[in-house]
């Protein structure tokens, strides 16, 4: 039982050093606009992931440091922090300090169903503000190049974004233009969605997942006077998390349903 998680092990780190080297025009255009404040924020997620993640696997009597070295609680730190700048620094770690254990350990680690960076955007939520987002571009531009670079090196599962975009260009004519600026959006499309743990496994079943993902966030902002975008889409993510495994079912050939 060993042998597979022993070839595994490297695979998972290599993807997750990759994701974080996509991050990098992000986090230096972040840094520019925000100074201090963004880098501070950045350590305080990144000390507080790894911290809870290493109370979780304790808790759970696994090994830690093979654990650590994976780098999923420090990709996630590092998304929470991109997605959650200008919050307050406390609030920062709280989020990511229980989404990393109630969405990545209470769910057995690597492999869960629910995504932490998901999570801990829905945890802050109700503290964020409530005026209309505005678009950053050299921030968006910074995740699409990232994104762009990740589907060069086959790192990127596209077919969800793919299925999230389509819809958003689709509805263009409802006015969810809006929405190609904000840089949460492609944050979450481009690092969570194509996350192989919490979306289906098939590639029509992602499809179908970045479908129902858009039509959701579409069906929320139209409706709501203030939407956050970020907010809103990982929200329907955590929710068509759950479905999974049903869209699984379905796609699967018959063949493969054993």
């Amino acid at each position: 039982m060993s042998t597979p998680l022993i070839r595994l092990a490297p695979t998972l780190a290599s993807r997750n050093r990759q994701q974080l080297l996509a991050l990098l025009p992000a986090i230096a255009i972040q840094l520019w606009q925000l100074g201090p404040q963004a880098l501070l924020a950045l350590l305080l997620a990144t000390a507080t992931a790894l911290l809870a993640d290493s109370l979780g696997l304790a808790w759970r009597r696994q090994a830690i440091w093979p654990s650590l070295r994976q780098g999923d609680a420090l990709l996630s730190a590092v998304l929470l922090s991109l997605l959650l700048p200008a919050t307050p620094l406390p609030l920062l770690c709280i989020c990511t300090g229980a989404a990393i254990l109630l969405l990545r350990q209470l769910f057995g680690g690597s492999g869960s169903l629910f995504h932490p960076v998901a999570g801990g955007l829905l945890l802050a939520a109700p503290w964020l503000p409530a005026s209309l987002p505005h678009a950053n571009l050299p921030l968006t531009l910074a995740l699409l190049a990232g994104g762009l670079w990740l589907l060069w090196r086959g790192l990127l599962r596209w077919h969800a974004p793919l299925g999230l975009l389509l819809v958003v260009l689709i509805a263009l004519p409802v006015g969810s233009g809006w929405l190609l600026g904000q840089s949460a959006l492609w944050l979450l499309a481009g690092w969570v969605m194509s996350d192989g743990s919490s979306t289906p496994i098939t590639s029509r079943g992602r499809l179908i997942h970045g479908q129902a993902a858009g039509m959701l966030c579409i069906s929320v902002v139209t409706l709501t006077t203030h939407p956050d975008a970020g907010v809103t889409l990982a929200a329907c993510l955590l929710l068509l998390s759950a479905s999974a495994p049903l869209l699984d079912s379905l796609t699967l050939s018959p063949g493969r349903r054993t």
